[in-house]
């Protein structure tokens, strides 16, 4: 049974790697303008850990054959500043959106905005949780808020790193989640030790 209430608490406000392929899978799947758009944002959000304030901040010169995210004072506003890798798989998905735009008669000047809403305008933050909430809805997944993307994002930096030697310690671990989300403070990073969802469930069964 999918639990209707959206999940806020950073504990569980994340993904699980049943429910992130169940996700992208429905929306890459319906057809459209709007599914496109919103295929290409939330795996960007997913795939970077942007805020929902910064995905509605880039424009098209930020992303356009780049290969890192400049997250610059205009962007990140009040958050942290820094730099982000864009995944080999995300700048592919960014030339085809791009295509798409100029398809659709949207502007790529560098200044554009990335997102667009239906009134051709920038896309709003109150829509990232919009659409969210439907993507979730139609995947039939708990529903999440965006922000489950960021977290999603550190979770999976924190899953690849145990095992492997050469990163696997708690200290490096955090620090590669805190450059990753631009965290000001590590104590921010510290709530990705909390044990996940996944393994409270193996422990309940103890």
């Amino acid at each position: 049974m999918i639990n209707n209430s959206i999940k806020t608490n950073a504990g569980d406000n994340y993904l699980t790697v049943k429910e992130e392929k169940q996700f992208f899978k429905t929306i890459k799947q319906r057809k459209g303008k709007q599914a496109e758009r919103d295929y290409m944002l939330l795996h960007l959000a997913r795939a970077t850990g942007l805020r929902r304030a910064e995905l509605v901040a880039l424009n098209v010169g930020d992303v356009l054959a780049k290969e890192v995210l400049i997250v610059d004072e205009r962007i990140a506003k009040k958050g942290g500043v820094g730099k982000v890798k864009i995944p080999v798989a995300d700048q592919v998905l960014l030339q085809r959106f791009v295509r798409l735009k100029a398809k659709w008669g949207e502007s790529l000047d560098p200044d554009a905005p990335l997102f667009v809403s239906r009134k051709k305008n920038r896309i709003a933050k109150r829509t990232i949780n919009d659409l969210m909430e439907k993507w979730c809805k139609e995947a039939g997944i708990t529903r999440y808020t965006p922000h489950a993307l960021r977290h999603t994002k550190a979770r999976r930096i924190i899953e690849a790193a145990t095992g492997r030697p050469e990163i696997d310690n708690g200290v490096k671990k955090l620090l590669f989640v805190q450059a990753q989300l631009r965290h000001k403070s590590i104590n921010s990073t510290a709530i990705y030790t909390t044990p996940t969802k996944e393994e409270m469930s193996i422990v309940s069964e103890l």
